[in-house]
């Protein structure tokens, strides 16, 4: 990584940004940018509503978050459901290499998905976390870092996430902290800023 083109590129969706969270720069891009220091650029390409279709191709960052999947899903609940989830992970995966092959060298942090703070049957369970099974192997088949946002929020989501769906402050706090997390694996002795 070099020091003299520092670039944080923060990709996705609403597990991202700051709106939710209520509180100018609390949202996990935002507070991971803080972490990484005055010595990284930001380039925030996240968005309320992001689903995979929406995530630009062209551009590189040194480090690279990508929190995606979550509003697929919901747009496309009744054919997930009806067929099952390998259409969702074709495209997840298709996503992920383009990504790496744009950014070979960048250190890749992707976010699995949450259960939302709603009653989900067995069966929406199940996929979800095949879902979540899908993300984790399409992270080691290009080498990124996967954040166990499932794992972490789980038991968690009446502190964590407002309007059912939506990380708030503490939520975006958990996200961001996965991503130092990663941030530290990959660099274990390097301070980030």
């Amino acid at each position: 990584m070099s020091k003299s083109s520092q670039t944080y590129l923060a990709l996705g969706d609403s597990m991202s940004i700051d709106f939710y969270t209520q509180v100018d720069g609390g949202g996990a891009v935002a507070q991971f940018h803080r972490f990484l220091g005055d010595g990284w650029t930001l380039i925030d390409r996240t968005e309320d509503g992001g689903r995979m279709e929406d995530v630009p191709l062209d551009l590189h960052g040194d480090v690279i978050t990508l929190t995606i999947g979550g509003n697929d899903l919901l747009w496309n609940q009744e054919l997930y459901l009806r067929e099952g989830i390998q259409s969702f992970l074709r495209e997840h995966e298709h996503l992920l290499r383009k990504l790496r092959g744009a950014n070979p060298d960048a250190l890749m942090i992707i976010g699995d998905i949450y259960h939302p703070d709603a009653e989900l049957s067995p069966y929406e369970v199940e996929l979800l976390e095949a879902v979540n099974r899908g993300i984790r192997a399409n992270c080691l088949a290009i080498a990124a870092e996967c954040a166990p946002i499932y794992e972490t929020f789980r038991g968690h989501e009446k502190e964590y996430l407002c309007l059912q769906i939506e990380p708030n402050l503490r939520g975006a706090e958990a996200i961001a902290g996965l991503f130092r997390a990663s941030w530290e694996k990959y660099q274990p002795h390097a301070p980030a800023n």
